[in-house]
């Protein structure tokens, strides 16, 4: 299995998951960029995005799903996804109208070509920004799907995944759980191939036990760790905006991250970590990345053997499962003091 982030935060999110021989089975995790965006970043790393074979949304907001009409027209990729999620999508598509992460009204128009940019006042990122870029009619295709006029709300038929649901995505088995976030039915995922395991929890406000169960099975763990608690306090989004940020359905600060890894954490076996969907505003990444190995340390945990890194907004890291035969054990604990 190889994972490639193209984009982490409220300024559009989005995964390559590859898998299988010659990594025959190919798809995205949540489509939150424009199609010249999402075609130029997967085509870098030797991927045209006719090789995909689907889209795997996690909630229907705006970071995470502004791509994904203009990918499934042009290239044929069909939805998996949640059926309560597929309908709000359907809904932004036919209104026009996207539901940011912020709380913000966005266009959910691909065409014509518009610039959106705002700064949210009621709930989320207030350094969330997007930006629909005018698509490239030179992007290298490989697709028989004829392009042409069609409806902007169009989408191909759902291939669905309930909550709590499994299912083969060709190599690759897909287990859905659900989230704590402000949308209709918002899931992470568990992806398993080849004897390896990609777990993924964004967009959450609290971690649940039911998620816990899925997190402790991942080899490479991606977990939000949006904000700083303090610096978001001390920050200068309103009272209101700050208490739904924190609220179960909000985002995941850096401390609640830390637990959640504590929780899950086994004494065995090999894992990496990528800190996923940072505010630019109410975090960084290093205090996102100093605070998760105080807290491991301060339990024990040696620090030299963990992969721990921050996804930027911009093209990210890329994980290969090869480095599981090549790797020591992420958990791998040290004597405290008291020789216990």
């Amino acid at each position: 299995m190889r994972v490639i982030s193209l984009g982490s935060g409220s300024t559009g999110n989005a995964l390559l998951i590859e898998a299988g021989p010659q990594r025959r089975t190919r798809l995205l995790i949540d489509a939150g960029l424009s199609l010249h965006t999402i075609t130029t970043r997967l085509l870098s790393v030797g991927v045209s995005p006719a090789q995909l074979q689907a889209i795997l949304v996690t909630h229907e907001h705006s970071d995470h799903v502004q791509g994904i009409s203009a990918l499934t027209k042009r290239f044929g990729l069909s939805i998996v996804t949640e059926p309560r999620t597929y309908a709000a999508i359907e809904e932004g598509l036919a209104s026009g109208i996207w539901h940011s992460d912020s709380g913000k009204l966005v266009s959910a128009q691909a065409e014509p070509p518009i610039d959106i940019n705002y700064r949210a006042n009621n709930r989320g990122d207030s350094d969330a920004a997007i930006s629909l870029a005018h698509e490239d009619e030179h992007a290298k295709q490989e697709s028989s799907v004829t392009t042409g006029p069609h409806p902007q709300g169009a989408l191909p038929p759902v291939m669905p995944l309930p909550l709590g649901s499994r299912r083969m995505i060709g190599d690759i088995e897909v287990q859905s759980f659900p989230a704590s976030h402000d949308a209709v039915a918002p899931a992470g995922y568990l992806l398993s191939a080849g004897g390896c395991r990609m777990c993924i929890v964004t967009d959450s406000g609290e971690v649940t036990p039911e998620m816990l169960t899925y997190i402790r099975h991942a080899d490479l763990l991606i977990l939000e760790s949006n904000y700083d608690r303090q610096r978001l306090l001390r920050g200068p989004y309103p009272q209101v905006l700050k208490q739904r940020i924190i609220s179960p359905t909000g985002h995941l600060s850096n401390d609640q991250a830390a637990e959640a890894v504590l929780k899950t954490w086994r004494p065995e076996g090999v894992r990496w970590l990528w800190l996923a969907h940072l505010s630019r505003t109410n975090n960084t990444p290093t205090i996102a990345l100093q605070t998760m190995r105080t807290r491991l340390q301060e339990a024990g945990v040696n620090a030299a053997y963990i992969h721990i890194s921050a996804l930027p907004p911009a093209m990210g890291h890329i994980w290969d499962s090869t480095q599981l035969w090549h790797a020591p054990s992420l958990w791998t604990m040290i004597p405290n003091q008291s020789g216990n």
